[in-house]
């Protein structure tokens, strides 16, 4: 049986070293302007920022949480959920591996997800939010 190749793209790779050196080169010649403490960014991030709760969105994260478990239980993930104040975050930590079909169903439910590599000891970690409060900041809803 041949394969046949529908859609194929590849795009130019970029070596982050080369990137990083490029970048060092071009701040040198800038002048230095110092750096604001973690306090100092999160102060300004939550200025005119307002968290407006989505009642309906209460009941269907306790669904998200408990889908979320049952995945973990099923494929023995490595697994840490967390209530912050906007949303609800799962994380999951595994080694390369195929045929996570049940997983879908926790991607359906998340309003967005993130993807890291080589974290906490494993290969993948995929971090999935479910937002319980919509986010507006300076008169714009940013999440979800």
């Amino acid at each position: 049986m041949s394969v046949e190749i529908i859609y194929e793209k590849k795009y130019p790779r970029i070596d982050p070293m080369e990137e990083m050196k490029q970048i060092e080169l071009e701040m040198a010649d800038e002048p230095k302007v110092p750096t604001p403490s973690f306090d100092e960014v999160m102060a300004k991030i939550q200025t005119n920022t307002a968290y407006v709760l989505m009642p309906e969105r209460i009941k269907a994260s306790e669904k998200f949480i408990q889908t979320a478990i049952e995945v973990s239980e099923l494929y023995e993930l490595d697994t840490k959920i967390e209530r912050h104040l906007d949303h609800i975050s799962v994380n999951y930590s595994f080694n390369c591996c195929g045929g996570m079909r049940d997983i879908n169903r926790v991607f359906g439910m998340a309003d967005q997800f993130s993807f890291f590599k080589d974290i906490y000891g494993w290969d993948i970690t995929v971090s999935l939010d479910f937002y319980t409060h919509a986010v507006v900041r300076n008169g714009r809803v940013v999440a979800p």
